[in-house]
């Protein structure tokens, strides 16, 4: 595998920084602070960034922000990615509709990347920004890979150590079967779910720590695994808290390019549960089918 040059690799740091924290400015020393970039290296990035549009630097404050270049790079992301443009009237609705927080995200490699959020999370598990990165360790990402080759779901469980993978292999194939029966995911809130939230808020506060807060959330999602983490059989009248509701948006190949998730939900009875999945699923059907997609068989 070809290493990254280094100076492109803190490119991406520092706009993957900017685009985690929207409407901030920050300066070269802050920066500095944040991602651990020697000040020289990273003025070398900056000056660059700048140069192409990327970034602008305020004349007084020697601050920097996102630049006009990049609403061009994301109008043409947007424009390769209908799905998630024509998700976002759909996740504002969403958001009013249940009062609490709907997102969108992508699994890039072995990542889930967050692309858009809208209104706000009832649950302090539920925390995300866009712009963040979560490892995908099983059983995070039920909804990416439920519809997925055996060996993409091997090679998934292999991000896993030798016993909790044996633990995973158990419960899987139920979960997952269990998703693409339903056409979405159900699952429960627990202190591993507030865990990730809380990693989550200091990763996005504190990139610096980002390596070794990966390695954290990789430990908390694979304890996730030995929990009752998907609700596979719902009760009508049980009040459950429920960390996520998430259907799969499916590109033209009728793979799934793109997750709705409904984040944190409260006290609520599993008919309620029931009736909120079917709701979010249909959304998700609608923006499938408006974006060119089509179900997988």
């Amino acid at each position: 595998m070809v290493r990254p040059a280094l100076a492109a690799r803190r490119a991406v740091e520092i706009l993957n920084f900017f685009a985690a924290h929207p409407g901030d400015a920050f300066s070269l020393s802050e920066l500095h602070t944040a991602l651990g970039i020697n000040l020289a290296s990273a003025l070398s990035v900056l000056q660059a960034l700048e140069d192409a549009g990327y970034l602008v630097r305020h004349p007084r404050r020697k601050t920097y922000e996102p630049g006009p270049a990049l609403v061009a790079l994301g109008d043409a992301a947007l424009r390769s990615n209908r799905a998630v443009d024509l998700a976002r009237d759909e996740m504002r609705e969403l958001a009013g509709e249940f009062d609490t927080e709907v997102i969108a995200s992508v699994a890039v490699g072995e990542e889930i990347v967050i692309l858009a959020v809208e209104g706000s999370p009832q649950l302090a598990s539920a925390d995300v920004r866009v712009g963040q990165r979560l490892r995908m360790v099983p059983p995070l990402g039920q909804v990416f890979l439920a519809w997925s080759t055996a060996d993409e779901i091997e090679a998934w469980l292999d991000r896993l150590d030798e016993r909790v993978r044996a633990i995973a292999r158990v419960h899987l194939p139920a979960t997952l079967a269990s998703v693409r029966e339903r056409g979405y995911s159900i699952t429960l809130e627990s202190p591993t779910r507030t865990r990730i939230g809380s990693t989550l808020e200091r990763m996005a506060e504190h990139p610096r720590e980002a390596a070794l807060l990966r390695d954290r959330l990789a430990e908390l999602a694979a304890a996730l695994g030995g929990e009752d983490y998907e609700l596979i059989a719902v009760d009508s009248d049980t009040v459950y808290d429920i960390s996520t509701l998430v259907a799969p948006v499916f590109d033209a190949a009728g793979r799934v390019a793109v997750a709705l998730t409904l984040n944190g939900l409260k006290a609520v009875t599993g008919r309620q549960v029931t009736r909120d999945g079917e709701r979010l699923g249909a959304v998700a059907r609608r923006v499938t089918k408006r974006s060119g997609g089509r179900l997988p068989e």
